[in-house]
């Protein structure tokens, strides 16, 4: 028997209810345990706010203007009072809950028939979704406003909650991908220990629908089994960050596999036959954006089947040299491509094979994958290698370290070189660590920061967000904590475009941000940012690595922090900075 859309929204509201991460997931895996398998994909998806994963590009959001009218014609209110609504709670899924109970309860009193409501199927729900993400074309507004209008009418007031902030991507619950594994975990095999099996298949397929219902269908075991396929993309595996020759060969036992470090846009790129894709570390398919690449990967391909690892950045040819990252990130935008590619052109620096001859290679190591890489693509003007040394002595590094800056490089990544340096996928382990100019001594830190709050402006910043609370992300509790403020480094331009792509995003302060500082305005944490500061030092305001310290009142924050300029726009929150990574910086500056 289907569960009801119902049951799911009863769930939903007690999630909403408890900041206890313990009690949240034994909520959701009591309603997961209760799903069949061939309804325990969509439901995983529609919990992280979904209704296909990532890399197919298929979006559920929709404008919230087109939301509110969506509301207004459910509801029989005028736009502009469901707007007023709106701004006085805060929230446009529980003003259509308000407004579809004040409807039950005007059609009751008028002793009319009572209002229909359909006792909708998870299934139903997530097809009706489904059908406003696929209409596109002339009149396609029109459209999905009388879809959504129609499913909103039939819906209870506390399914329409849900629904209404699903379509305008503001679930709000606080169910990060973790928290969702181990209930899915805890679900089938009535304990959350098997987390780590669902984890490991979810980081090689991005895939949580296939994950979950390969659980419900086959059991752990099965899961334990999935391999990476073609065309769905990896995790990206991350790095730790050093702050000197000396501790990048004491991490790796004094011999180090050495690149250099460029300031592109990470990519993936599957091929299968005569099919490339390419996917960015959040990962979203980029194909699209860069039919040069794909053009350059057919004509120094070797292989048919493979997924390597690479850099996209912007190229000068005729300098010879690589252009900082604020050009190359031009090439991400969906118009005027074929513009971009001649402004623009880019060259594609590869560093990791992960999978060839229609096998996994994930388990092997970096030396082993990187031959394997030489034998799937050759170099061409376009297509080249990762600048790449092995060293034993700090001298060696410093060399190396000082030619990838010369070559407009960011610093360089060491890499093991045993047969333990595998890649992990989805991880920030030792088994790559970056050394870059900015984490030297005497140069300030830099560090990819999420927008989780802000204080508006004054003077000529009035209207605009003129101060920003920013977090890192802490791995093991899926949850954001606060580690600077900042008002400098700004334009006026930046400013301006921060509103734009913040304003959506305001909500009642998130569940999964904690944080002792008040905000006026808080946001969902979606937006990374680059900042550079002068130290890290312990506080009792900032709750970064709080709990870690002899005073358990401690936390970490930055001092003197500076907005760079830079958007990390291809950087999904959860691969911000992490807690662990300030607080090694700390401690090795100690």
């Amino acid at each position: 028997m289907r569960l009801k859309f119902k049951e799911l929204s009863q769930c939903y509201f007690k999630l909403e209810k408890t900041q206890k991460k313990l009690e949240m997931v034994d909520i959701l895996a009591e309603t997961l345990s209760k799903a069949s398998s061939e309804e325990i994909g969509k439901i995983s998806l529609l919990t992280i706010g979904k209704i296909y994963p990532d890399f197919l590009g298929i979006e559920l959001m929709l404008a919230e203007k087109m939301a509110t009218k969506a509301l207004a014609i459910s509801t029989g209110k005028n736009e502009k009072n469901v707007a007023k609504i709106v701004e006085e709670v805060g929230d446009l899924g529980q003003t259509a809950q308000i407004l579809l109970e004040k409807k039950s309860q005007s059609t009751l009193l008028s002793f009319t028939a009572q209002k229909e409501e359909k006792d909708y199927e998870i299934i139903d729900v997530w097809n009706i979704l489904d059908s406003i993400a696929q209409t596109s074309g002339e009149g396609s507004s029109d459209k999905k406003i009388r879809i959504l209008s129609g499913l909103i009418s039939k819906a209870s007031p506390l399914e329409a909650r849900y629904i209404v902030r699903m379509v305008i991507g503001q679930l709000r619950l606080g169910v990060a991908i973790q928290l969702l594994l181990e209930a899915l975990a805890k679900a089938k095999t009535g304990t959350r220990d098997k987390k780590n099996i669902l984890e490991r298949a979810y980081n090689i397929t991005s895939d949580i629908c296939f994950v979950s219902e390969t659980l419900f269908k086959e059991g752990i075991e099965a899961v334990a089994e999935i391999k990476a396929q073609i065309m769905n993309p990896i995790k990206v595996m991350l790095a730790q960050r050093v702050s000197s020759a000396e501790e990048l060969l004491e991490r790796f036992d004094g011999k180090v596999s050495l690149e250099y470090k460029y300031d592109g846009l990470r990519v993936q790129l599957h091929k299968k036959g005569d099919k490339i894709k390419l996917f960015s570390r959040r990962p979203e398919d980029i194909t699209k954006q860069f039919p040069d690449v794909i053009e350059f990967i057919h004509d120094a391909a070797l292989k048919d089947n493979f997924i390597i690892e690479g850099e996209i950045v912007a190229y000068d040819s005729k300098k010879e040299k690589i252009l900082p990252f604020q050009q190359v990130s031009q090439r991400k935008r969906k118009h005027d491509i074929e513009q971009k590619i001649t402004e623009i052109p880019v060259r594609v620096y590869l560093f990791d094979a992960l999978y060839a001859d229609n096998k996994s290679i994930l388990d092997e190591g970096y030396l082993k994958r990187r031959e394997v890489l030489s034998n799937i693509l050759k170099e061409t003007e376009s297509i080249k290698f990762s600048h790449q040394t092995i060293a034993d002595n700090t001298d060696e590094i410093d060399s190396f370290f000082h030619h990838a800056l010369e070559n407009s490089c960011e610093g360089v990544m060491g890499k093991g070189v045993g047969e333990d340096s595998i890649y992990q996928a989805g991880a920030r382990g030792w088994n790559w660590v970056k050394y870059k100019a900015d984490y030297v001594d005497k140069l300030s830190d830099s560090f990819d920061l999420v927008i989780l709050g802000a204080e508006f402006g004054k003077g000529k910043r009035a209207g605009k967000y003129g101060t920003f609370l920013l977090g890192c992300f802490d791995v093991e509790e899926s949850i954001y904590q606060t580690f600077t403020r900042v008002a400098t480094g700004f334009s006026d331009d930046d400013l301006a475009h921060f509103f734009e792509i913040l304003k959506p995003l305001e909500r009642e302060k998130p569940k999964e941000v904690l944080s002792d500082i008040d905000c006026s305005v808080w946001f969902d944490p979606k937006i990374v940012i680059e900042i550079t500061g002068a130290e890290i030092t312990k506080s009792q305001m900032h709750t970064c690595s709080r709990g870690y310290f002899d005073n358990e009142n401690d936390g970490l924050a930055l001092r003197f922090p500076r907005f760079t300029g830079k958007l990390v726009d291809d950087r999904p929150p959860e691969q911000a900075t992490s807690n662990e990574e300030i607080r090694t910086i700390y401690l090795l500056k100690q």
